[in-house]
């Protein structure tokens, strides 16, 4: 045991001994004092994610040998001088964590705009000792939904085509996650549904980047009969904002809580005959037996009446004649209401109705009611056909006839009210209806989707091509039809072949058919449509033509002039009389207009109607 001190001494002793050789001062160092925040660093960036909102957002490591203190403060502030810090939570060590969706809540809380850069700053507190603050970037996302703040669940209106234009209902909404000042980009919709039905089915009424949208009456109505609501009938609409937002992780969407609110829609569907009754049409009279029938071609409600001002002179429209006296109708203030300008012969009775009055001289008259133009008008009586187009045109490869071109467009003339029917040879293949052949690509086309939207039923030999345009495509057993479309009853159907002609078709041409004239660039045809019967849409003026067999060959074509017919034994429409001229061709002597022309070849008649 001696001799271990004794070593321990001469260690001691030596080492001492060196250090003086050294001249070396031997000192006891004291830690630095210091109470400040160690990570994260000044400026760093957080970008908040409300896929992740259990995660970590933030974590503040901190050192302190001065304070002494047992708990800390952690204090944010807007700005760097702490003028109003707000204190975010506490610690009993050196660290702080606080989660993704608690941060969140505490910028959305304190006023900071959703999905926008804002700087925070930081620091900590202990026994009246502060860190050092440090300033973070930070990007939080919304909570909150959209919230309705005008109309409420006690909004109630009654829906008129009269205000159409007016404005029916004004949707108002705050966003709270975003300041008045903030640049983010929020597209917003205002979205309807039948009530109750959790918007199943969604009619969206319009969008912005505002807060605040409104809808006129024809707006709201539309989106309510889509929805299927009842016209003329009190029904209720779901309504709620709709939010979306663009962020890197895909679109993030909100919506309000819904409101119902209560509309009456009004009828938009043109019912597809009006019936004329009263003193005013005494054809009609006041009574159900004879009313007048207008039928809807188009826009357009049309047909010759006869007039008088005797008996008051008065009438009315209505829209189901079965109904009779319960049938919904319509007066002179009805059209008045909505604009429409009337034919100075028809007035205001006054009556307890407000009926129709006819004030013009007694006779027959072509009356017109033009829905989209809103006009009433009356004129001469029409002669002929009643269809929105004089034909249709058939074009495509499923009707190779014509194939994809406008050499040779296979025409559909209007062969009654509303009925275009011809014999037309098909194919399986493409087809689509044109209404105007000159002006050949451009001209107004209806294709498959446009007749099954209109409501049509189409024979199941047809079918959607669904090729680029959607034409009609043909199924079945390629040959002679017989093709019917029907715009009143609003069909389309194929049936047997009707002819049995000598010729497809004759060929007009001449000045009394100012569609042809003398030339050859556009005769008028009159196909074949039955046996032995040609029959057609023909615009006819006070001068000479000539019926030709074969376009093709122009002049050197077979003719027939008036004499051919009258020694064949017909009986000629009296409008018609021969011209005398150098071919004895026909001449047209009655009122110029467009008629149907009907040559029989079985019945040996050349008639006008």
């Amino acid at each position: 045991m001696k001799k271990i001190l004794k070593l321990v001494s001469f260690f001691a002793i030596l080492i001492f001994a060196v250090n003086c050789d050294d001249n070396e001062d031997f000192e006891f160092t004291t830690p630095v004092e210091s109470f400040n925040i160690i990570t994260p660093g000044d400026g760093v960036s957080i970008i908040l994610d409300s896929t992740n909102d259990q995660n970590t957002a933030l974590t503040i490591v901190w050192n302190d040998n001065i304070t002494g203190a047992e708990t800390y403060a952690i204090e944010m502030s807007i700005d760097d001088s702490f003028t109003n810090p707000i204190n975010i939570g506490s610690s009993i060590s050196n660290t702080f964590t606080i989660s993704v969706e608690n941060l969140n809540t505490l910028l959305l809380n304190n006023n900071f705009s959703a999905l926008e850069e804002a700087s925070m700053y930081l620091r900590i507190t202990a026994n009246d000792l502060k860190t050092n603050a440090i300033r973070l970037t930070v990007s939080s996302y919304p909570e909150d939904n959209p919230i309705i703040t005008s109309p409420d669940s006690t909004f109630e209106i009654v829906l008129s085509d009269i205000t159409a234009d007016d404005t029916a209902l004004t949707v108002d909404w705050t966003d709270p996650n975003f300041t008045p000042e903030s640049t983010v980009i929020v597209d917003y919709y205002i979205e309807v549904a039948a009530a109750g039905t959790d918007f199943a089915t969604v009619e969206s009424l319009g969008n912005t980047q505002d807060r605040t949208l409104s809808f006129t009456h024809s707006e709201l109505n539309a989106a309510a009969l889509s929805l299927g609501l009842q016209a003329e009938t009190v029904s209720m609409l779901d309504l709620r904002v709709r939010s979306v937002l663009e962020t890197t992780s895909g679109d993030l969407e909100r919506n309000s809580d819904l409101i119902t609110i209560t509309i009456t829609p009004y009828e938009t569907a043109l019912p597809p005959i009006l019936y004329g009754v009263g003193a005013g049409m005494p054809d009609a009279g006041w009574g159900w037996n004879t009313p007048v029938e207008f039928t809807l071609i188009g826009a357009i409600y049309s047909g010759n009446v006869n007039l008088s001002p005797d008996n008051d002179g008065n009438f009315r429209f209505f829209t189901d004649a079965s109904l009779e006296w319960d049938s919904p109708s319509q007066n002179y203030p009805w059209y008045e209401s909505r604009g429409y300008t009337i034919d100075t012969n028809l007035v205001n009775a006054n009556d307890g109705d407000s009926n129709f009055q006819f004030i013009g001289t007694a006779g027959e008259y072509a009356l017109e009611i033009d829905t989209e133009n809103k006009t009433i008008t009356l004129g001469p009586p029409t002669v002929g056909p009643n269809c929105e187009y004089d034909q249709l045109w058939l074009v495509g490869a499923g009707v190779p006839d014509a194939g994809w071109a406008w050499t040779s467009p296979v025409q559909l003339p209007c062969t009654g009210s509303g009925v275009y029917a011809g014999n037309v040879n098909l194919a399986n293949d493409s087809f689509r209806f044109f209404t105007d052949s000159a002006l050949e690509w451009t001209s107004p086309s209806f294709n498959y989707p446009y007749y099954e939207g209109e409501g049509y039923t189409i024979d199941t030999n047809f079918e959607n091509a669904m090729d680029t345009d959607s034409n009609f495509s043909f199924n079945g057993t390629p040959g002679e039809y017989f093709l019917t479309v029907d715009t009143i009853n609003q069909t389309i159907t194929l049936g047997a072949p009707q002819t049995n002609c000598e010729y497809d078709q004759l060929w007009l041409v001449g000045a009394g058919v100012p569609d042809a004239g003398w030339a050859w660039t556009s005769p008028v045809q009159l196909p074949c449509t039955g046996d032995g019967v040609y029959s057609g849409s023909v615009t006819l003026a006070n001068d000479a033509f000539r019926f030709f067999t074969d376009s093709s060959l122009e002049w050197t074509s077979p003719s027939f002039n008036f004499p051919y017919y009258v020694n064949e034994g017909y009986t000629i429409d009296p409008n018609f009389e021969d011209a005398l001229d150098t071919d004895n061709n026909f001449t047209f002597t009655g009122t110029p207009g467009t008629y149907i022309l009907t040559v029989d070849t079985v019945n040996m008649s050349i008639t006008l109607n």
